[in-house]
């Protein structure tokens, strides 16, 4: 009778003799669980590294703190970290830097790249159009010790997870009381308030339905909430270990 595995492993446990046709089936079960085992490490060695050249997504509602967290790692880590500017047809504000907040462009030359398929994550707001470049985007992934981080609604995530494979990262207030009293002190009038917190409470309803997102974190403590982000951005990108080192 052949042993199964269970009965393989009694006879090791207890070191007993077997037969040569039983030998010869612990010879194979032994080269298949090393041939398993070795199947299964190198599955996860490349999952890290494919982790570790995805570059990231922050999203979250108005006023949960995305940019706050995007410019604490900006500063942290500034040889690392780069936010792609998004290409945008609004007029540039005072204190803006073309190609550091923004790309700014005519509508013409919008609609233009949109014809090409250059575009990804389409937005429209206050009759302005928003959206990231693809081209852009490849050039700063040729760097492979960059982390380039984008910054999105849940809509527009839902519409560009097919185009391009991102790490997500979801930012949530701790309740809906703490994010209005977030836009209160910012100065938001009442009437705006109003309509942010709809759009908010909706876009945390999508965030919590929305299963490629693999971390959510709640931002009820600033400093508590970026040792979480950066803890877990460590476990996607390990070469921000080695940038800690450096300091």
């Amino acid at each position: 009778m052949i042993l199964d595995k269970y009965e393989f492993i009694f006879f090791i446990k207890h070191k007993m003799i077997v037969s040569e046709s039983n030998k010869k089936y612990i010879k194979q079960f032994m080269i298949d669980l090393v041939q398993s085992l070795i199947s299964k490490v190198q599955g996860k060695e490349k999952q890290l590294r494919d982790e570790a050249r995805k570059p990231l997504m922050i999203l979250g509602p108005s006023a949960v703190g995305k940019d706050t967290m995007i410019n604490r790692l900006k500063k942290k880590y500034p040889n690392v970290m780069y936010k792609l500017p998004s290409y945008t047809t609004r007029q540039k504000r005072e204190g803006e830097i073309e190609g550091v907040d923004y790309y700014f462009v005519t509508k013409e030359e919008f609609q233009t790249m949109r014809g090409k398929g250059c575009l990804f994550g389409i937005q429209e707001y206050n009759k302005n159009y928003y959206a990231s470049n693809k081209d852009k985007l490849k050039e700063v992934m040729a760097n492979k010790n960059r982390i380039i981080i984008l910054n999105y609604n849940i809509e527009t995530a839902n519409s560009v997870k097919e185009v391009i494979d991102f790490n997500y990262v979801a930012i949530l207030p701790p309740s809906e009381g703490e994010l209005r009293k977030r836009l209160i002190k910012r100065g938001t009038k009442e009437e705006e308030i109003k309509k942010r917190m709809q759009n908010s409470i909706r876009e945390m309803q999508l965030i919590n339905e929305a299963n490629y997102i693999k971390f959510r974190m709640i931002n009820d403590d600033e400093e508590t909430a970026f040792k979480k982000l950066e803890d877990q951005l460590k476990r996607w990108y390990p070469f921000l270990q080695e940038e800690k080192m450096k300091e």
